[in-house]
């Protein structure tokens, strides 16, 4: 079954003293472009990430959002910037002293000084970590995967639909090119009686032969049908086909437009333009398969 290329998942995970939350998005793309943004903690990870999400998603923008937090306090530590609040001790008393200010500095004015007072985490075990994330991982893009499923179902629906259509209009076009120069003969010779002049049979058979030959389009639409059948097929295929898809259909229209160029019939290019009309509605469908 089809899949589209348009999801959304997200998960958050607590363990080991670790909070791990991941948000994915996916849209239409010619590859697979993946843009993450990372903790800088987990910078370690980062081709790891990618690797992981290549084996879920194999085409489309993948927007990947990764936050860190440890909630375990054991793992945390408070740092004083020393150096720096002998820098902001040694200003204040300048002012004091320039200004003949009053007053003096408490401890709460100390620890709301900026980057004087700091938590910061020790250095993260990368492994562990992973642990988490790689749940949180799973998770999230399952339920990205399970959307774009969902999504492709519709695309399937929509798509078959015109492709019956498709196979029906090609079908028209072969009862109207059996008839084709037969046709044509009878117009010409029915605009040569209109014009009151003697042809000679030979030539008008002459006439019609070069036109049967240049007019056949018995091979185009072979072509065709093939075209459908494999369409048909890949659309039941596991694997990402939306290129292949894209593929199939530029045969398709390439069929088509010999046809039109070939075609001595009214009719027949007015299906063309309907069979045309209906590969380029599959191949704006096809823009988001996977």
């Amino acid at each position: 079954m089809i899949k589209s290329m348009t999801g959304y998942g997200r998960s958050e995970i607590q363990d080991k003293g670790y909070k791990v939350s991941v948000e994915v998005r996916s849209l239409n793309h010619r590859f697979l472009d993946i843009n993450l943004r990372i903790n800088k903690l987990l910078s370690g990870l980062e081709e790891r990430v990618r690797e992981f999400v290549g084996e879920k998603i194999k085409r489309g923008r993948v927007d990947l959002s990764i936050s860190f937090d440890v909630y375990d306090k054991t793992l945390n530590f408070i740092k004083i910037d020393y150096p720096l609040l002998e820098e902001y001790l040694k200003a204040f008393s300048e002012v004091k002293s320039k200004f003949s200010l009053e007053g003096s500095i408490t401890v709460h004015d100390l620890i709301n000084l900026p980057e004087v007072i700091k938590l910061e985490n020790e250095e993260v075990n990368l492994e562990e970590v992973w642990e988490v994330l790689e749940r949180a991982l799973e998770d999230a893009l399952k339920k990205l995967v399970n959307m774009r499923i969902s999504e492709g179902r519709k695309l399937y629906v929509d798509v078959a639909k015109r492709l019956e259509k498709i196979t029906r209009i090609v079908e028209r076009v072969e009862d109207l090119s059996s008839t084709m120069v037969e046709d044509y003969q009878r117009r010409l010779e029915q605009r040569i009686k209109e014009l009151g002049v003697e042809v000679e049979p030979m030539r008008i058979a002459m006439e019609v032969a070069l036109i049967a030959d240049r007019a056949c389009i018995t091979e185009e639409i072979t072509r065709l049908k093939s075209h459908i059948s494999q369409f048909e097929s890949s659309l039941e295929e596991e694997e990402p086909v939306g290129k292949k898809l894209d593929f199939i259909l530029q045969e398709m229209n390439r069929e088509a437009n010999t046809i039109a160029s070939k075609a001595i019939d009214y009719r027949i290019s007015k299906e063309v333009i309907n069979l045309k009309d209906e590969i380029e509605k599959i191949r704006e469908q096809i823009q988001n398969i996977e």
